[in-house]
């Protein structure tokens, strides 16, 4: 959905008085979702008639995020997760509290797929009972990794342009290693895993260099700020991060791939696929493998990523464990 037409819609719910007490907002958060938070932020609070106006100073402190009354909650930069102390300590006492200048207040949560188990149920008893005129924007481009519950009592705006395949060459690479994988025996897992191994060490090369790299230029820079050893550190893990990414999000396209043609009706044309290059093993497997497997596969894709990523066990352990039982 394009932006303005998202806010349009919020715009036509305030004007009637039926605005929903939370909106989930999917999509890029930085580039899609919090432009339209900002807006929206703005529709309530900005004073001028044809709100929000922009150039008012209550629009200028909800573009810097120095409004008493919105109130951004982000990851934390080392860990990259929303945790509980953030949660208890910062958001939800500024729920309880008054708005500073008696009207709406709005809480936007970024990344909200980063929060962790704890401070999501922390947040979901305020999503349960809200406190009167306060708007909960929740942003994110993995509304899928949200609580059910969470999910259930948000009104969806969802901002994505359609599906961004993965990355190449990764794309392609983890196309070629599960066109390969077979379960069969502990040699032909390890062999998976070796090679999926293989590309995150590579990762972890690539986002070293190309951060260090960057830092290098910044350091000519004289009105960049400086960086240390210890922020350069974040800034590798964090590109480790989002390249790996693409890797969980390769897998997972191969096991919905699997998923469509297990559950093709006879006689059926075929939907487009991610991987159509490799149509011809998909069908094969799809053929020997129902659809309830094929949605246990997706669920096992998600905790791959969950252990690494949030449970930081090693990668050669996860993949060696969960491509033991997957196809």
């Amino acid at each position: 959905m394009n932006p303005d037409k998202a806010f349009s819609l919020v715009q036509m719910a305030a004007e009637k008085e039926r605005l929903p007490h939370a909106y989930l907002l999917t999509g890029d958060p930085r580039e899609r979702g919090w432009p339209l938070a900002a807006k929206i932020a703005g529709l309530l609070l900005c004073p001028e008639a044809q709100a929000p106006c922009g150039s008012c100073d209550t629009c200028r402190r909800i573009a810097n995020r120095s409004h008493p009354d919105v109130l951004a909650l982000e990851p934390e930069k080392k860990s990259r997760i929303i945790s509980i102390e953030a949660m208890r300590e910062t958001f939800l006492p500024w729920t309880s509290r008054q708005s500073f200048e008696g009207g709406w207040k709005v809480g936007i949560i970024v990344f909200a797929d980063r929060l962790n188990d704890a401070s999501a149920n922390a947040f979901l008893k305020t999503l349960e009972e809200p406190p009167p005129r306060t708007l909960f924007l929740m942003l994110t481009d993995k509304p899928d990794a949200l609580l059910p519950t969470i999910r259930s009592r948000c009104q969806c705006l969802d901002l994505s342009e359609g599906r961004v395949p993965p990355a190449e060459p990764w794309r392609t690479r983890v196309g070629q290693i599960m066109a390969q994988h077979a379960n069969g025996t502990q040699l032909r897992v390890r062999a998976t895993t070796a090679r999926l191994q293989a590309m995150f060490d590579e990762i972890s090369e690539i986002a070293t260099t190309q951060t260090e790299e960057q830092a290098k230029a910044l350091s000519g820079d004289p009105t960049a700020p400086a960086i240390d050893g210890d922020t350069l550190k974040t800034l590798i893990s964090v590109r480790e991060k989002e390249l790996r990414r693409t890797i969980y999000d390769a897998i997972q396209d191969w096991y919905r791939d699997l998923l469509l043609l297990s559950s093709l009706p006879p006689g059926a044309e075929a939907p487009a696929l991610c991987y159509p290059e490799f149509a011809e093993v998909l069908r094969a497997r799809a053929a020997r493998i129902p659809v309830r497997l094929a949605l246990r596969y997706i669920d096992f894709t998600r905790k791959i990523q969950q252990q690494i990523e949030e449970r930081a066990i090693r990668p050669a352990f996860v993949f060696q464990h969960w491509f033991t039982w997957m196809r």
